[in-house]
């Protein structure tokens, strides 16, 4: 199953909120600070982790933790998997 967990920058772009708008107006860091998070969530603060909770009413499962390309590889894997499931289901259509 292709994961159905939220990165936090898959979150604000969302919104369409830009990244500097959304750090200092609603998250109060720094636009550094939160590109950083963006890149990789695995150490996002408590506070930080419970504002996603609130602000996107997601559980705490929801929320993708760690480096930003660990999902994108996942995906990438469950993609290529399909594709290989589909490439045999055609040639098992093609022999019937």
């Amino acid at each position: 199953m292709i994961t159905t967990q939220w990165a936090i920058s898959e979150l604000r772009e969302r919104t369409g909120y830009s990244q500097a708008k959304f750090a200092t107006d609603i998250l109060h860091v720094s636009p550094k600070t939160l590109w950083l998070y963006e890149q990789d969530s695995s150490n996002l603060p408590e506070d930080l982790i419970k504002k996603y909770m609130y602000l996107f009413n997601l559980a705490y499962e929801d929320i993708f933790f760690g480096p930003k390309y660990e999902k994108i590889v996942l995906i990438r894997k469950e993609i290529n998997r399909r594709i290989e499931m589909l490439k045999k289901a055609e040639i098992v259509e093609q022999s019937s």
